[in-house]
């Protein structure tokens, strides 16, 4: 038997999950939207880094905004990936400039995509 504390209880629970699932489906549609518009922005003038960023940013953003996964984790992977991209793209050298401007971004968003989005289920919520 549930006594009526507890049918609330599943009342507001059942309500944050449909509130958490709406959020999920505007961040299917809007992280790639942002991945591909930072990818054009920060990659290094050849089309695989463009290519290559736009797919780790995707991932990294869906990991971290929608599966919620571990944040420092993914800031290592894309910061590892940026690395090897400069590298790769600069003629195996390092310009502080492109790894600056390449990491810096990935970074910075990917961070903001993983700490904002306990802040937008509470939004949402309101």
């Amino acid at each position: 038997m549930v006594n009526p504390d507890q049918k609330e209880l599943f009342d507001v629970l059942n309500q944050q999950t449909e509130h958490q699932k709406r959020v999920d489906r505007v961040l299917y549609f809007v992280l790639p939207i942002t991945a591909f518009l930072l990818s054009v922005i920060c990659a290094n003038l050849n089309w695989q880094s463009t290519l290559g960023t736009f797919v780790v940013l995707v991932v990294a953003f869906i990991a971290v905004g929608i599966k919620r996964q571990n944040l420092k984790v993914w800031l290592l992977l894309v910061a590892i990936y940026s690395l090897i991209d400069v590298y790769l793209s600069s003629k195996y050298s390092f310009p502080i400039q492109a790894v600056g401007r390449h990491t810096g971004t990935m970074l910075t968003f990917t961070g903001i995509v993983g700490i904002a989005r306990p802040y937008i289920d509470r939004w949402m919520l309101k």
